[in-house]
């Protein structure tokens, strides 16, 4: 065929550290998948009942968010070692490009997802998800129809920003 490439070639963003990703496959678990909510009534000392909301049971046999946790652990012990962990009490910068089919982009929330990577990323490519200061995540339906995630860390330091760098929503002089 005339003019096709036979390679793309893909150059990593220099405000980031760490890039890698799963791609193709199951889709991304949202933390919450594991759990339904289910139906509760309490019933009073007087035989009266109140439904409660709020109650979730655990799925039986409900493992894609371990499974998927387990993945992505396998995939950054590729990346990360003990040498390049971040460590506390250094802060984080985290980049998570989530592609999925049109049935979960329609169902899923971003913040879901988020956590589900993060949990898998921590003891891994950082100690604590608690040291991630700058959090960017979104959700898109890849042209091939793949299920995958990237992933971007950067370690922040006083000369290294990540990609959220000076962005401010407010600041006491006017905007030039």
């Amino acid at each position: 065929m005339p003019n096709q490439k036979s390679h793309v070639t893909f150059y990593q963003n220099p405000k980031i550290d760490f890039l890698f990703g799963i791609f193709g496959g199951k889709p991304i678990p949202p933390k919450h998948d594991q759990f339904k909510a289910i139906d509760a009534i309490e019933v009073d000392e007087n035989g009266n009942e109140k439904i409660l909301k709020d109650f979730y049971l655990k799925k039986s046999g409900k493992n894609t968010v371990a499974e998927f946790e387990k993945l992505l652990k396998n995939t950054a012990s590729g990346i990360f070692n003990d040498d390049t962990r971040i460590r506390k009490p250094n802060e984080v910068e985290v980049v998570i490009s989530v592609s999925a089919l049109e049935k979960q982009f329609k169902i899923v929330d971003v913040d879901n997802l988020a956590k589900s990577v993060l949990d898998g990323l921590t003891g891994v490519a950082f100690d604590d998800d608690s040291q991630v200061t700058n959090l960017i995540v979104n959700k898109h339906i890849h042209p091939s129809k793949t299920n995958g995630v990237f992933i971007g860390i950067t370690k922040l330091t006083k000369d290294r920003h990540g990609i959220l760098g000076n962005i401010k929503l407010f600041q006491q002089e006017k905007w030039k």
